[in-house]
């Protein structure tokens, strides 16, 4: 028999869930997670871990994220993380680390079935999420702005410059 908890993961969607969330700002990435059924928490790790995403026991999913790194790295690999559960929940086995480079080499979920290739795509999946495109094009002068801006969406300078693709 399946927990209560396993049963309601199934009837989320996730891309809903950010859809109801994504106008905001910043976007409120843990209640997201939260949302999605999956657990969050911070701990201290080392200073090269960013976080993990992690199998439960009963198949239920843990996110956890360095609560020594600035605000800004904490929602980012929260987001990140979410991108691994989204889109490469096949592939996570127990569970995947990342490194301060979001790679799973050296971490305590060391995941070989995790590619950069991967990586890359829970990077783009996090700016997708906590700098909505939609939200960015409507402001006027956003690249002259980056610095204002990344304070409002509550992701770091470097974040935004890369999504705006300023030089």
């Amino acid at each position: 028999m399946q927990s209560e908890r396993m049963l309601a993961m199934k009837i989320v969607n996730p891309l809903k869930v950010i859809e109801k969330h994504w106008d905001k700002r910043p976007v409120p990435i843990y209640d997201i997670v939260r949302e999605i059924g999956l657990q969050l928490e911070f701990l201290p790790l080392g200073p090269e871990t960013s976080g993990y995403i992690e199998r439960n026991r009963d198949d239920s999913y843990r996110v956890v994220v360095n609560a020594n790194h600035a605000e800004t790295r904490k929602r980012f690999t929260a987001a990140h993380e979410l991108g691994h559960y989204i889109y490469h929940r096949d592939l996570l086995g127990n569970g995947v680390g990342d490194t301060r480079a979001y790679r799973s080499e050296g971490t305590l979920y060391a995941n070989p079935k995790i590619t950069p290739v991967h990586e890359r795509q829970a990077n783009t999946f996090a700016a997708n999420i906590l700098m909505p495109r939609h939200v960015l094009l409507a402001i006027p002068d956003r690249d002259a702005r980056y610095a204002e801006l990344a304070q409002d969406f509550g992701v770091s300078k470097a974040a935004m410059k890369i999504r705006l693709g300023v030089k």
